[in-house]
């Protein structure tokens, strides 16, 4: 009898280890396709900022227009990433834009008109759904800000 007791403990340590393993697997991949995402975002983000938003805004291509164009250039580079949402805002003028002349004629300032364009890629895990336990979960943000002068292409400040 004696011969036959420690039949079944490796059937036992296996079971009760394996979804333990399984949880350490399935975060480490979100870990690394997060890192992944992250890497790319950054890249492609400063790459959209630079080509969509260095111009001068003329008529009905503001700030705001310039934001949703860096927006689509930023959806079209991950398109099929479901687990990915992107948010592009842009606020206007560190300087600049105003009468340097009191209210006087009309004059232009030398301060350059600065805007910063802050892009935010919320990244969903794989595995979780709107919620995990009861928790609700919107996904983790992964923001970047740039500073540009719209009359000088392709320069960060």
């Amino acid at each position: 009898m004696a011969r036959f007791g420690n039949k079944g403990q490796m059937a036992v340590e296996m079971v009760v280890l394996m979804p333990i393993m399984l949880a350490v697997v399935g975060i480490t991949i979100n870990l690394l396709v997060y890192f992944g995402d992250c890497a790319r975002f950054d890249r492609v983000a400063a790459e959209a900022v630079r080509t969509q938003a260095a111009s001068p805004g003329y008529s009905g291509y503001g700030s705001t227009s310039r934001a949703q164009a860096v927006k689509a250039q930023i959806e079209r580079s991950f398109a099929g990433s479901k687990h990915l949402s992107f948010t592009v805002s842009a606020t206007g003028g560190a300087g600049g834009g105003g009468s340097a002349g009191g209210g006087k004629g009309v004059s232009f300032s030398l301060n350059p008109r600065l805007e910063t364009y802050v892009c935010v890629m919320s990244y969903r895990p794989w595995g979780f759904g709107d919620s995990f336990f009861g928790v609700r979960f919107s996904g983790i943000p992964h923001t970047r800000q740039y500073v540009i002068d719209p009359y000088r292409p392709g320069v960060f400040f």
